[in-house]
């Protein structure tokens, strides 16, 4: 798949892996489109990248991601290719008595924000000759963690929710792929108990192993040790 003049929209794109997977991208030639909740990320995001484009959006709420596709239609005038990146990852003791608000939002963002985008995304992907779906997955989807159980059970249903878009898309030209990174260097695990004597690999890394998988059109794009929990799962 040639990445240049593809025209992609990636949610939680100000920061970290999103943010490197839209730098790499627009260097290939792609033009691309970030969305955040975070305003002053978003501007952060766009002042050290001229070439992208931004919008503010809630993915957890339908008429703000109804207005994201507008917005991208209106910037970049059609979309061939949409990442579904945003995530939050909370630590905590449901014995603590963790408010279930708090746990149900980060079911929100981490899985039902992936199904809201992609629902609303869909028809404009399917005019693309070659649209692509990217699923942003976990090693804790395949293996999960007790203390951080919401993260991993979402990452899990995004896993068995992309296999199941996959075989209903079929008979369309929609290639739907997971991307499952292994422990990056992000904000999100800097202070992340659960990877503590594990390696890291650098935003940089994984992007490019992203960008090589997406080019090859794998359908799963497994870093390793990523494969082997899968393996094991």
């Amino acid at each position: 798949m040639q990445l240049k003049n593809k025209n992609v929209v990636i949610t939680g794109g100000s920061m970290g892996i999103g943010l490197k997977l839209a730098q790499k991208l627009i260097d290939e030639g792609s033009n691309v489109l970030v969305c955040a909740r975070n305003r002053a990320g978003l501007e952060e995001a766009k002042r050290e990248n001229l070439a992208l484009h931004v919008v503010q959006c809630d993915i957890t709420v339908k008429s703000e991601v109804e207005n994201l596709l507008a917005e991208s239609e209106r910037l970049l005038g059609s979309i061939d290719i949409l990442i579904n990146n945003a995530a939050v990852f909370r630590l905590f003791k449901i014995q603590d008595e963790y408010a279930i608000e708090n746990q149900l939002q980060e079911i929100d963002i981490n899985f039902g924000g992936t199904v809201m985008v992609t629902n609303v995304f869909l028809p404009a992907l399917l005019k693309s000759e070659e649209p692509v779906v990217v699923n942003v997955t976990s090693g804790l989807g395949y293996i999960p963690v007790s203390s951080a159980p919401i993260y991993s059970a979402s990452k899990a249903a995004i896993n068995s929710w992309t296999w199941s878009l996959r075989h209903q898309l079929k008979d369309t030209a929609m290639h739907v792929v997971l991307l499952s990174p292994p422990v990056v260097d992000t904000r999100m695990n800097e202070n992340n108990p659960t990877s503590e004597g594990m390696k890291k690999i650098s935003t940089e890394k994984f992007a490019e192993i992203a960008i090589n998988g997406l080019k090859n059109k794998k359908k799963e794009i497994l870093a390793k040790p990523i494969n082997s929990l899968k393996f094991i799962s």
